[in-house]
């Protein structure tokens, strides 16, 4: 009966370390879909693109895009611009030219300081 119990244990060890080492790759995973770049000039316009991916989906109305808004957001705060808000003019969905193949796209929002 002992022998058995380690046993048991020993399996409840492993499945421990294989979820705790999904839950590791995941918050890795988690830093991918946060590809952006973020273009400003002095005149208070800029240029900011985040990709999109299976998981992070180019819809316009949904949690991505709120989740996309938000890095807007603090790629603004970080830079200390626009502290007296924001306009979005255009959003638009690009194909890549490295990446033609594949599910991703560029989402580019172009805005201005108010």
């Amino acid at each position: 009966m002992r022998n058995r119990d380690l046993e048991l244990a020993g399996r409840i060890d492993t499945v421990r370390m294989l979820a705790f080492a999904s839950l590791v790759l995941l918050g890795g995973c988690n830093d991918q879909l946060r590809v952006v770049s973020f273009e400003a000039d002095p005149a208070g316009t800029f240029v900011f693109t985040a990709q999109t991916n299976t998981v992070m989906t180019e819809n316009d109305d949904g949690e991505a895009e709120q989740i996309r808004r938000d890095w807007l957001a603090d790629e603004l705060n970080a830079r200390g611009i626009c502290g007296a808000g924001y306009f979005v003019e255009t959003r638009r969905l690009v194909e890549p030219a490295d990446a033609p193949s594949s599910n991703a796209h560029d989402v580019v929002y172009t805005g201005r300081c108010l």
